[in-house]
């Protein structure tokens, strides 16, 4: 196969969900000419996401149009170093975004910010319980940077989706109705959080009786009109109940295309290319420096692009294989610890329970959001003592109602 050459550029992308549309406004920010090269097809709010085509539960909900469709590409699993791997047949866990947005347009929209302790599990376990409470063999790294570093960009990705929400400690201050536990902010959310659906308010209601600290789930759903830093104007939320797994038609989920595309696809310097699934980043006579991509488009044809900048930005696991297809890093080894490419992966774990009421209580279930409800953060990371526990970290309470939809 003859490989077509395309003209050098400053910076490639490689896939475009939420950090590639980010990179791309701040590479083209900077003067530097940019191409975003996205695996899946190109989709916007309009026409994709319309009334009433992105209401199809069928398509999007069950059959999961907008997820990487596992029968065409998949990724393997084992329970343990001695397993052969085999192939996932359904996503179930995690949910790939496939196109334009990428998991971006199919979130549910629930706006967290890392807690302090977090970041900084290891100095945080050392310091309250000692070395001896961390089991041996077991990976409990500190990141490279604090709380206070990431503020700034925690606090811009905000105002970008007008997210929702209460502050509860603003400046180093504890404010009633938000969570008492998060990192110092700059300044209070974009928009008002979103309107307690009566489930919510019964959550929070029963766990101030018991003394814990409710507050509002940060939703990237607007609850009101809302224009963003890049002058890009969202709508308010308007709780149909489809918002995960589908594309928000009300302009209201933050999403790539709800807050920056309409900017970034007009500038002169970036150009978007969908169907372009890349399959090798090149590298200079000492392997050590990339000078582009390799990808294959299309019509099936093999596509060089050169570049001075290469960002892998595509799901976790796509970069972590791009890296190893291209030669780039030592695998990680869990039976040495050695090698860096693929190590510490982790995912969210979640898991819910089913209440029961009083048959003279009732919940409309067609009326919610991916974020609409009340939460406690009380058992979260390290808020609690784990000295008699025997485990380190924890997980937030919700009460939830994303929307009751037909099937």
């Amino acid at each position: 196969m003859t490989t077509i050459k395309k003209e050098p550029v400053d910076v490639v992308i490689v896939g475009f969900g939420w950090t590639g549309a980010i990179m791309g406004m701040e590479m083209t920010d900077a003067g530097l000419s940019v191409v975003a090269l996205e695996r899946g097809e190109k989709r916007d709010t309009y026409p994709d996401f319309a009334y009433p085509r992105i209401a199809d539960e069928l398509t999007y909900g069950i059959r999961l149009k907008l997820f990487q469709e596992a029968s065409k590409e998949t990724v393997t699993v084992r329970h343990n170093p001695g397993d052969y791997a085999v192939p996932y047949r359904q996503f179930g866990s995690f949910l790939p975004g496939n196109g334009v947005g990428g998991a971006g347009v199919h979130w549910n929209g629930m706006h967290w910010r890392a807690l302090p302790s977090d970041l900084k599990m290891h100095t945080t376990v050392m310091e309250r319980y000692g070395k001896s409470f961390i089991p041996e063999g077991m990976l409990l790294q500190d990141y490279p940077f604090s709380y206070n570093d990431l503020e700034p960009f925690f606090d811009k990705f905000e105002k970008v989706c007008g997210t929702a929400g209460k502050s509860g400690n603003l400046q180093g201050t504890i404010i009633d109705g938000g969570n008492p536990f998060e990192g110092p902010r700059m300044s209070e959310y974009p928009t008002p959080p979103l309107k307690q659906l009566y489930s919510g308010a019964l959550f929070s209601q029963a766990a101030k009786e018991l003394g814990y600290h409710p507050f509002a789930i940060p939703a990237a759903n607007c609850s009101q009109p809302y224009t963003n830093p890049y002058g890009v104007q969202l709508g308010p939320c308007n709780y149909c109940g489809f918002c995960e797994r589908f594309g928000c038609f009300m302009y209201s989920k933050g999403s790539p295309q709800s807050t920056i595309l309409p900017v970034l696809t007009q500038r002169k310097n970036f150009e978007l290319r969908a169907n372009s699934m890349v399959i090798k980043v090149n590298l200079d006579s000492s392997g050590k420096k990339a000078t582009g991509v390799t990808y294959v488009d299309a019509q099936g044809r093999e596509i060089e692009q050169p570049a001075s900048i290469v960002i892998l930005s595509a799901y976790q696991l796509h970069n972590v294989r791009l890296l190893l297809l291209s030669g780039i890093g030592t695998p990680y080894n869990p039976q040495t610890g050695e090698g860096m490419v693929g190590r510490n992966y982790a995912y969210q774990m979640n898991s819910g329970i089913s209440v029961f009421f009083d048959k003279d209580t009732n919940f409309n279930p067609f009326i919610g959001a991916g974020a609409a409800g009340a939460v406690i953060d009380d058992f979260n990371s390290d808020n609690f003592d784990h000295s008699d526990l025997g485990f380190i970290g924890g997980a937030y309470i919700s009460a939830v109602r994303t929307g009751g939809r037909p099937i």
